[in-house]
Order: C-alpha cells, then structure tokens, then sequence
C-alpha cells in the first residue's frame, strides 16, 4: 500500500493537536526524544535477537527475544516514522522532498544510478 505523505502530515498533526494535546506547545526535545525513544527500543530488539542469535541468554527487562515478532518490529518502525513526520513538520521540513533530495544527492555524489 502507497502512503501519500502529505495526507499522512495532515492526519499525524491534527491527532497530536487535537487527539494527544501535544504539538508546538511541547518543545523539539519533545520530539527529539520521542523519536529517540522509538529507535532506542528498536535497536534494543534488534540487539536481543542478535545476542540469542549468536548463543547468548534470552532474558532481559520486559520482554525477552523470543517473544520479538515481525509485528512488533513494525510497529517500532511506524513510531519512528510517526514521529519523524512530526519533528519534520514543526521544523517545516517537507519529509517527502527531504528524503528525495537526500537520497539523489548521495547517488548523484557517489556515481549509482538509483533516482527517486
């Protein structure tokens, strides 16, 4: 499924105003640490799959790696991406033309031929 990112910002900023109460009236380290938060437990399963990957103990804080699953790893992610969207748009940055921008720059500064 297509995401329209500029319909996404729309509904993402009007459930944080209007759902959560918390948009600019937080500030970024708000958002920030948010975002951080998402990647930091993504990280943190990801780490613990590893570990028990490379034969160590299946134990930990709240969860242990082997209850880790797909949906749970998706779910990290859209976090990221929710969140993301949200510290984009109060530092006015349009996501879609950040990312297009970023990633032709670099395939451009590095000779690949990939362009969005």
């Amino acid at each position: 499924m297509a995401i329209n990112l500029t319909a996404f910002r729309a509904q993402n900023v009007d459930r944080a105003i209007h759902g959560f109460k918390c948009y600019n009236n937080q500030p970024l380290t708000y958002w920030t640490t948010a975002l951080a938060g998402e990647v930091g437990e993504l990280c943190n399963m990801i780490k613990k799959l590893q570990r028990v990957e490379k034969g160590g103990v299946d134990g930990g804080s709240s969860y242990k790696a082997s209850q880790i699953n797909k949906d749970m790893l998706r779910e990290e992610i859209g976090g990221i991406a929710i969140y993301l969207d949200l510290l984009a748009s109060l530092l006015e940055i349009d996501l879609e033309e950040a990312i297009t921008e970023t990633f032709n720059k670099k395939s451009e500064e590095l000779g690949f031929a990939q362009r969005i």
